[in-house]
């Protein structure tokens, strides 16, 4: 288990059944210091591949755009608000919209959350 996971256990063992939204609303106001400074880093490393990959998924460049997410995702816990709406974004762009309802929802932002309920 690495450090990020060992943290969020002890903050909430059931924090894997959060959406990226309460996750980060957790990490922020209930971490400080050094902990809180682990989960920063990760989110300033990953927010470069989400930028990238919207560019890519303006551009129709769905592939690429999946490929920068999930790298994104892979970086760490705190902010996946946005790689996530990503996510839904290009399934919707690819018809996929059962996947793009599911990464909306995981995602939990209020603009996800409304791009789910536009779906149905």
């Amino acid at each position: 288990m690495g450090k990020e996971e060992e943290v969020l256990t002890r903050l909430d063992p059931n924090y894997r059944a959060l959406n990226a939204a309460q996750l980060s609303d957790l990490i922020s106001k209930r971490l400080r210091g050094e902990e809180l400074a682990l989960f920063q880093k990760t989110y300033r490393d990953k927010m470069p591949l989400c930028q990238k990959a919207e560019e890519c998924l303006r551009e129709g460049r769905l592939r690429q755009a999946l490929e920068l997410l999930n790298h994104a995702l892979l970086k760490g816990h705190f902010g996946n608000e946005y790689p996530l709406g990503l996510l839904g974004d290009v399934y919707a762009k690819m018809g996929d919209l059962e996947r793009a309802e599911e990464f909306y929802l995981r995602s939990g932002s209020i603009d996800s959350l409304k791009k789910a309920r536009n779906l149905k």
